[in-house]
């Protein structure tokens, strides 16, 4: 890992680590006391006249009365939010994509600083049906599943075991600024919510001021194009598009209309003739040398696109720091913002 993501890493934990936190079991001190600690559990004092909380979802209400200590975090990202709280979830899904390990490293360092154990992980608890005996196994006194895409028969079941907020309105679509501040609000947190959001507007700022170079540079932000020759570009409600945009890009004249004519979303498909009339100053991309060579050698009319065949292309290729960005938690961010501006500044000069 990058030196700097390291550093930038610690100075954003320096915060957390100031928390009053607590922890539920003693340190071991013999065998007997050995495994008792393995479920020591770290969470953050909750703030003054936080609780009781009513906390409003897809499925209803659900209201919160003290400080949770065994949380169980179903769905995307979650987990993030919730140790960069000051808590460490007793449970959670196992990192996505190329990642080595069951967690994300920028969180398994945030936990590592706050001084408690690793949760558990179940893949179940990432993406796909439930396993809800594993949940209860956990024996949780929370349950968050705000960015995920539990059922209402799943949300019926999970509540009988513990206190469960699911998402807003739609499966797997919170912004992450509405999901910093509904797990704030659960975790007893709203005023450190706040400060998150904050903190990483400080990161982003500071990295364009950093990189100015990237001011006023138009982009598109897509994937390569698939075989059948369709794009699949990303909105501006996209995470990673509103980063592009907060380090100082904007997007390519003609990309609203685009995205208009298209029916909107945080991304959709375009047709290769749609998408070469674009003149961007930057075309900002993801994938292997691999999977980009072969796109360029299957349609060599991207090939041939200006910000393509002039080498203004930026790709996040690298699968942690492409993760950090794609999940876009205020915790990932900060830990790769630095190397994500280094990627697109070095592709604007």
């Amino acid at each position: 890992m990058p030196e700097r993501r390291r550093r930038g890493a610690s100075i954003a934990l320096a915060s957390a680590l100031a928390l009053p936190l607590f922890l539920t079991a003693c340190a071991a001190e013999s065998d007997a006391d050995a495994a008792a600690s393995a479920d020591q559990r770290v969470f953050a004092d909750a703030e003054e006249g936080a609780y009781p909380v009513a906390i409003p979802h897809a499925y209803g209400e659900t209201e919160i009365d003290e400080q949770p200590e065994r949380v169980v975090v179903i769905g995307w990202a979650g987990a993030d939010i919730v140790v960069d709280l000051g808590t460490i979830p007793v449970a959670q899904g196992v990192a996505a994509g190329a990642v080595e390990g069951d967690y994300y490293p920028w969180f398994e360092e945030a936990a590592d600083a706050l001084g408690g154990p690793l949760p558990e992980v179940n893949a179940s608890l990432e993406r796909g049906e439930v396993d809800l005996e594993y949940v209860l196994s956990q024996d949780p006194d929370l349950i968050l599943a705000v960015n995920s895409g539990i059922t209402e028969e799943e949300y019926a079941r999970l509540t009988e075991i513990a206190p469960t907020v699911a998402y807003p309105e739609d499966p797997w679509s919170v912004s992450v600024d509405d999901h910093v501040d509904i797990i704030g609000e659960a975790l007893g947190r709203p005023d450190a919510a706040e400060q998150i959001k904050d903190d990483l507007a400080t990161a982003l700022s500071d990295a364009a001021a950093e990189h100015p170079t990237l001011s006023g540079v138009s982009f598109v932000h897509a994937f390569t194009p698939g075989d059948d020759g369709q794009v699949v570009v990303f909105g501006s409600t996209d995470p990673r598009v509103q980063t592009l945009e907060a380090l100082g890009l904007v997007p390519a004249d003609g990309l609203g209309e685009l995205e208009e004519g298209a029916g909107g979303g945080s991304s959709y498909l375009v047709s290769l003739e749609q998408l070469i009339p674009l003149r961007p100053d930057l075309f900002v991309g993801s994938g292997t040398d691999d999977e980009w060579s072969a796109a360029l050698e299957a349609h060599p009319a991207f090939a041939s696109w200006e910000p393509v065949s002039q080498g203004r292309v930026a790709r996040i290729a690298d699968p942690e720091l492409s993760l950090a960005y794609a999940t876009a938690t205020p915790l990932g961010l900060r830990w790769g913002v630095d190397d994500i501006a280094d990627i697109l500044s070095d592709a604007v000069g």
